[in-house]
C-alpha cells in the first residue's frame, strides 16, 4: 500500500477509532441485554422488542437525510460533533435505567450513528486515495472483527465486576476517544455541490445509484437476502448448539469465538482483492453462494466440533465478503453521492435485519432449529444462483457508468 506518511497516519487513526468504538458498542450491548434479561421475559418482552426497534429504525427512516447531510457537510467537524453527542447519550444510558428513557436514548444514539457510519465510509477514500481502498478496508474490517470477537466476553466480565452502568460509561468513553481521534485526522472530505440549488429527490440519489448500477444492485439484493437468512439463524443458534447438539455453554461460546477468528482472517485476506468492479461483484456473489451452502452444511452438523469447523469457515468467508462489499461501494459510488449510497445500503440491510427478527421468531415456534439452518442456507444459495445469470447478462453493460470519474481530495488536502 503506497501511502505517504500523512495518509498512513490518518489510516492508523481511523482504524484505531473504528476498533475502539466497535468494542465499546459490543460491551454496551451485552450490558443492555443483561439489564433486560434480569427484568424477566414476561414483564420485559415488550422492552426487548422496543429496544431492538429503537436501535434499528433510524438507519431505515433516516437513510436519505443522513446520506444527504454527509454529502453536503465537511466530514471532520460533522463526525467530531456526532461523536460528542454519542458520548453524552451513551453516558445517559448508564445513568438512567428507566425502561422508557432507555428506549428513547437508544433511539437517539442510533440516530447519531445513522449519520456517522456513512460519514466515515465516505471519508475513507479522501484519506488514502481510491487506489488504496482495498488494504485500508481490510484493516478496518479486521479491527471491527476483533471488537466483535472480544466485546461480548469483555462486556460480561465488566458487568460482573463493576455492574451494568460501567460498560455503558465505557461505551461513552469510546465515542469520546473516537471523536478526539477524528479531530486529529489531517485529511478531509469537502462537501460536494454544497452551494448548488437543491435538486428534487436529492435524498434518494443513493438509492437510485444502487438500483441503476449493474454492479451494485445484484450485490445489495444478495447481501440483503443473506442478512435475512443470518437473522433467522441468530434467533435459533443458541438452541441448535445447546439443545440439538447438546453442547455446553462453553461449547456455544467457542462457536462464537470461531466465527470471530474466521472474520479476522477473512478481513486480512481482503487486503489483496483486485479493485475491478465487475470482478468484485462476481466474487461477492460467488462467496455469498458458498456461505449459503456452508449454512446448510452447519444445519447437518452431528456434533458441536463439526459446527465449530463450519462456523470458522463461514467467518472467513463473511470477513472477506465484508471487504469486497466495502471496496466495491467505495469505488463505484460517485463521489458527490457517496454518503447517500452508503446510507441507502445500510437502510436496506437494517430493514432485512428487522424483518429477520420477526421471521426467526415465527420459524422457531413452528420448526426445529436444524431446519431453520437448512432453510436459511438454501434460500441464500438459491437466491444467488438466480441473480448470477442476470449479473452476467447486464454486468458488461454500462460497467463504468457509475464509476468515480475523478480522484478525491488528496490525503492531506484540507
Amino acid at each position: 500500500m503506497a501511502l505517504d506518511p500523512g495518509a498512513r497516519r490518518d489510516l492508523r487513526l481511523l482504524i484505531g477509532l473504528a476498533t475502539v468504538s466497535a468494542l465499546g458498542d459490543e460491551v454496551a450491548l451485552i450490558a443492555l441485554l443483561l439489564r433486560v434479561a434480569r427484568g424477566g421475559v414476561a414483564s420485559h418482552g415488550w422492552y426487548v422488542a422496543a429496544l431492538s426497534v429503537a436501535g434499528a429504525l433510524p438507519f431505515v427512516a433516516l437513510a436519505g437525510p443522513a446520506g444527504l447531510v454527509v454529502d453536503r457537510v465537511r466530514a471532520r467537524p460533522l463526525l467530531v460533533g456526532l461523536g460528542a453527542v454519542e458520548a453524552v447519550v451513551a453516558a445517559g444510558l448508564g445513568l438512567w435505567r428507566n425502561d422508557v428513557v432507555t428506549v428513547l436514548l437508544m433511539g437517539l444514539l442510533s440516530t447519531a450513528v445513522a449519520f456517522s457510519r456513512p460519514g466515515y465510509s465516505a471519508l475513507l477514500p479522501s484519506l488514502v486515495g481510491l487506489e488504496n481502498v482495498a488494504p485500508a478496508q481490510s484493516g478496518l474490517q479486521a479491527g471491527g472483527s476483533i471488537a466483535l470477537a472480544a466485546g461480548p466476553a469483555l462486556g460480561g466480565l465488566l458487568v460482573g465486576a463493576i455492574g451494568q452502568g460501567g460498560p455503558l460509561y465505557l461505551d461513552a468513553a469510546s465515542f469520546a476517544v473516537a471523536a478526539a481521534l477524528t479531530a486529529r485526522l489531517r485529511g478531509e472530505r469537502e462537501p460536494t455541490r454544497a452551494d448548488a440549488v437543491r435538486e428534487r429527490g436529492a435524498m434518494l440519489a443513493g438509492a437510485r445509484v444502487i438500483v441503476g448500477s449493474p454492479t451494485l444492485r445484484p450485490v445489495v439484493v444478495t447481501v440483503g437476502v443473506l442478512m435475512l437468512s443470518l437473522g433467522a439463524i441468530n434467533v435459533s443458534e443458541v438452541f441448535f448448539a445447546t439443545v440439538t447438539l447438546h453442547a455446553s455453554a462453553l461449547g456455544y461460546g467457542v462457536a462464537g469465538a470461531c466465527l470471530g477468528a474466521g472474520s479476522i482472517a477473512g478481513a486480512l485476506l481482503g487486503g489483496r482483492v483486485p479493485q475491478d468492479p465487475a470482478r468484485l461483484t462476481r466474487d461477492s456473489l460467488a462467496l455469498i453462494a458458498v456461505i449459503g451452502g456452508m449454512l446448510f452444511l452447519a444445519g447437518l452438523s452431528v456434533d458441536i466440533a463439526m459446527l465449530w469447523g463450519v462456523v470458522l469457515v463461514i467467518g472467513v468467508l463473511a470477513g472477506l465478503v465484508n471487504v469486497l462489499f466495502a471496496v466495491l461501494f467505495t469505488i463505484e459510488a460517485p463521489a458527490e453521492v457517496r454518503g447517500r449510497v452508503f446510507a441507502a445500503a445500510t437502510g436496506v440491510f437494517t430493514t432485512a435485519q428487522m424483518g429477520s427478527m420477526v421471521i426467526g421468531g415465527a420459524l422457531l415456534s413452528a420448526i426445529s432449529p436444524r431446519t431453520i439452518f437448512l432453510l436459511a442456507g438454501g434460500v441464500a444459495a438459491v437466491t444467488v444462483a438466480a441473480v448470477i445469470p442476470l449479473e452476467r447478462r447486464f454486468g458488461r453493460r454500462a460497467q463504468g457508468e457509475y464509476r468515480v470519474r475523478s480522484q478525491p481530495p488528496g490525503a492531506t488536502g484540507v
